[in-house]
């Protein structure tokens, strides 16, 4: 008779069966196998996390020139007590259990860290900064090969709330999830030294030409306004500014009149038109213009150039490759820049100083109330601020206030579009980082008076006896002769200046561009505060105008609605 096979049931119970394995070596075998699997399991867990804690990375001391940087940075302290470890940015997964086999593999990869302590690779300062950058690229490429999860354990696009976020945070993350973008894209250098610059200096050298040139040079701007996202001037009547700081008593209105020309040191004032300066504005009724609140800001030495090179400002590609206009990420946050810049705080990617020699006591910027409107024949522009405290010096002793406008002809200027008026910015200009005359004021490259691609500029200045300025820059600027039939006044109502502009609709003459209802004209202001002149002043980014014509999907867009 054959042996009888082994038993793989059991029938004397549970127990029994354990203790007597020859009657149930099947069921032994299982049990033994889900136990040595938990307990291996648990001890290579457990080891895994041992050596996750940030006590045990610091134990080559190598590591702390990393984590000194890291407690400095919101990830390490912030107001909500949540904090993050070496691990929870260098090893973890996501939270997929799927993904324990990438954590498995980060942890054997970091053999190399062992190796390297061992050799002594990176056991100085000197050694660690020698090695940052390709650390950092080696980081760099396993988290973009990860979809960055490391962050999106905690980050997710689904989760923001862009009404807590500042604008140019919610373009930027509707860009990147429109793009197919990462986190780590963008947000190279925010646990430790920002060594990415270095890789973007570089960049930007290799592309001298290309990034760092201004938009005019890119590429033909359009003749009408990108549609982006949805912003233009309410129904609203303009609302009164409540003023920032005390100001001087109020003076008399005073309505521009010819006088003689002005000498050099306060930029000279044009030869206009006797009739046209001294007859007065049309009355209107302004309380039934719509209004925008825009904020003028403090800008330095802030150059076209400048903010067109990604290593400097790193939106740059942004304004170029998907022609984001400047103020769809930065009109909601143009104080903060204006008060860092003023303070001789330094600012974007490159943590440039804009102003070397702050001035005493200015503010950063002013909340300017701006309304436009037109008739059958003219246009005008109407600015409403209140005067912010500032130093005492008078670079400008004859114009307390000056308010400039510059507009192009629809389209006419490339790159306006996006940055306005920054097109007649430049690092060269008298007073600018790379100035090298004292007389050279703004201008536009390849600028072409008979093709249109030129600046129409206007000006308003406070001093008795000074006329408005009709002007225009093209390859130089020009402070007189337009014939636009330009009428400026200006006078302070209480706590508060007011300035306003007529001009025909048509223009008049050279320097002058023609306004019409087929087109969207590209435009920026400045407002020379408290005696000042040059570079001293307040600005505007880039905005839009056109004549009865909505264009809700632009956000810096303003529809100037007939009276």
């Amino acid at each position: 008779m054959a042996d009888e096979a082994p038993k793989t049931e059991c029938k004397d119970g549970f127990f029994n069966c354990l203790l007597n394995p020859p009657k149930c070596s099947m069921l032994r075998m299982i049990v033994v196998g889900v136990l040595g699997g938990i307990i291996i399991w648990g001890g290579l867990n457990t080891g895994m996390e041992w050596t996750n804690r940030t006590e045990f990375c610091l134990s080559c001391h190598e590591m702390s020139i990393p984590y000194e940087e890291l407690k400095k940075t919101v990830h390490y302290k912030n107001r909500s007590g949540t904090t993050v470890s070496c691990a929870d940015c260098h090893v973890a997964g996501s939270k997929h259990p799927l993904d324990y086999g990438r954590k498995l593999t980060m942890k054997l990869l970091a053999a190399r860290d062992v190796i390297g302590h061992i050799k002594g690779t990176v056991d100085t300062p000197e050694k660690f900064e020698a090695h940052r950058l390709a650390m950092a690229q080696r980081v760099w490429e396993k988290m973009k090969d990860s979809d960055s999860k490391e962050c999106r354990n905690c980050h997710q696009f689904e989760t923001m709330d862009p009404e807590k976020q500042k604008d140019r945070s919610v373009v930027k993350h509707e860009g990147a999830a429109a793009d197919g973008k990462t986190c780590i894209d963008c947000h190279k250098g925010i646990a430790h030294k920002p060594v990415h610059q270095l890789l973007e200096k570089e960049q930007g050298q290799a592309t001298a030409g290309q990034q760092g040139t201004p938009p005019q040079t890119q590429a033909a701007a359009p003749a009408a306004p990108k549609v982006e996202d949805r912003n233009t001037l309410g129904t609203s009547p303009a609302p009164t500014v409540t003023p920032p700081a005390a100001v001087a008593a109020p003076i008399p209105a005073q309505v521009v009149k010819p006088a003689p020309k002005a000498d050099a040191a306060s930029a000279a004032a044009p030869a206009a038109a006797p009739a046209a300066a001294a007859s007065k504005i049309t009355a209107l009724d302004w309380s039934n213009v719509p209004a925008r609140q825009i904020k003028a800001f403090y800008p330095g030495q802030a150059s076209l150039e400048w903010a067109m090179n990604k290593p400097d400002h790193s939106s740059a590609s942004d304004i170029i490759e998907k022609k984001r206009a400047c103020a769809k990420c930065h009109e909601g946050d143009a104080n903060q820049i204006g008060a860092a810049i003023v303070a001789g705080k330094p600012v974007g990617v490159s943590k440039t100083v804009m102003e070397p020699n702050p001035p005493a006591g200015k503010a950063g910027f002013i909340p300017v109330t701006f309304q436009v409107t037109h008739d059958a024949s003219k246009i005008y522009f109407r600015f409403e601020w209140v005067p912010p405290q500032n130093g005492d010096k008078k670079m400008d002793p004859k114009n307390e206030v000056k308010v400039t406008m510059m507009f192009d002809g629809g389209g006419t200027v490339e790159g306006s579009e996006l940055n306005g008026c920054w097109a007649t910015c430049h690092t060269d200009l008298r007073t600018m980082k790379d100035a090298k005359d004292d007389k050279k004021t703004k201008y536009i490259n390849g600028a072409d008076l008979a093709s249109g691609k030129f600046m129409d500029l206007i000006q308003f200045r406070s001093g008795k006896g000074q006329t408005p300025v009709d002007g225009w820059v093209d390859s130089v600027r020009h402070m007189e002769g337009g014939k636009s039939q330009l009428k400026a006044e200006g006078k302070k109502e209480g706590n508060k200046w007011v300035v306003t502009f007529e001009r025909a609709l048509a223009g008049g003459g050279k320097g002058d561009h023609a306004i019409t209802a087929d087109k969207v004209y590209n435009f920026g202001f400045a407002i020379h505060e408290d005696y000042t002149n040059a570079r001293f002043h307040y600005v505007s980014l880039g905005y839009q105008f056109g004549l009865d014509q909505p264009n809700p999907g632009v956000k810096n867009y303003i529809d100037v609605q007939k009276k």
